[in-house]
């Protein structure tokens, strides 16, 4: 049976601030923390969080996270790690959800609940990382191009040009979408990509996943994809008086690029053969609090 991307062909994407985590150093005040809208304030965020990325915050300070009420851990005691995905609003508070789902749809029901402090700031380190590919809608097409050393070796990391002495498969391609900013909370929407080429600490690298057959959208095929970590390029809009809006995200691959016949790697196998995913905190189990 013949599969086309029309029809089957997809575009996974895992957010990442890189192959190396990428720690930003950032403070919390009292006042950062608003206990009515349950967002906390970060003067970085506008330059590096994105809505539905999960992000993990740590501190040294002896008090732990006492921003968080104590609820948000498994323990009911306050810690001083924690990890969670985000909502972002427009001056840039965050909102911490369970869930990727929950986070994209601002679900209110489910968020986290912050907690009002006295004293001095409490500083933290914050790194962004995802465990699970999300597919990006409204794709066109893509284009994925693959050579030996071909490219600018400086966009290239160390580790990978040492292993390699017949020479590191490298790799650049484009990303056809048509523009949205709406989500089921399934989905990576479009903007998302136009979104990753601005943050400024933590650089714009992805974790992908192009799809040539997906077995879960058709079980009469084998899944077949390459997987690369890239980073974003170039990102441009075509806005027409007469025409939908159309994006265009262009990519280098920065690691190995691997044609891959299978599950996706953020999946493993239980003996009773469903799957789970990896890397899921116990965290991810609690209930939160409403307003």
């Amino acid at each position: 049976m013949t599969v086309f991307l029309g029809a089957h062909g997809t575009v996974k994407l895992r957010r990442s601030s890189g192959s190396q985590l990428v720690s930003v150093q950032d403070v919390i005040d009292p006042a950062d923390v608003n206990t009515s809208l349950n967002r906390i304030g970060l003067d970085t965020s506008l330059d590096n969080i994105l809505t539905g990325d999960r992000v993990d915050i740590s501190t040294t300070d002896a008090r732990g996270l006492v921003c968080f009420a104590a609820s948000a851990w498994q323990s009911a005691t306050v810690e001083s790690e924690i990890s969670a995905y985000v909502n972002v609003n427009a001056a840039g508070g965050l909102r911490f959800f369970a869930t990727f789902a929950d986070a994209v749809n601002n679900n209110r029901s489910a968020e986290l609940t912050t907690y009002a402090f006295t004293g001095a700031p409490i500083a933290i380190t914050y790194s962004i990382r995802d465990v699970s590919y999300n597919t990006i809608g409204n794709v066109v097409s893509y284009q994925l191009n693959t050579d030996r050393e071909a490219l600018d070796s400086t966009t290239l990391n160390d580790k990978f040009r040492n292993q390699y002495a017949a020479g590191l498969i490298s790799g650049n391609g484009t990303i056809d979408c048509l523009f949205d900013y709406t989500t089921d909370g399934t989905k990576e929407t479009p903007l998302v990509m136009l979104q990753l080429i601005q943050r400024l600490d933590v650089g714009s690298e992805f974790e992908c996943a192009f799809y040539l057959t997906d077995g879960e959208i058709d079980p009469q095929v084998q899944t077949i994809f390459y997987q690369a970590t890239a980073m974003v390029t170039r990102s441009g809009v075509e806005v027409n008086s007469n025409d939908v809006i159309r994006c265009a995200i262009d990519f280098v691959t920065t690691g190995e690029i691997r044609l891959l016949v299978g599950r996706p790697a953020d999946y493993i196998l239980k003996e009773d053969n469903d799957r789970i995913v990896l890397e899921q905190s116990l965290d991810f189990l609690l209930q939160e609090t409403d307003d």
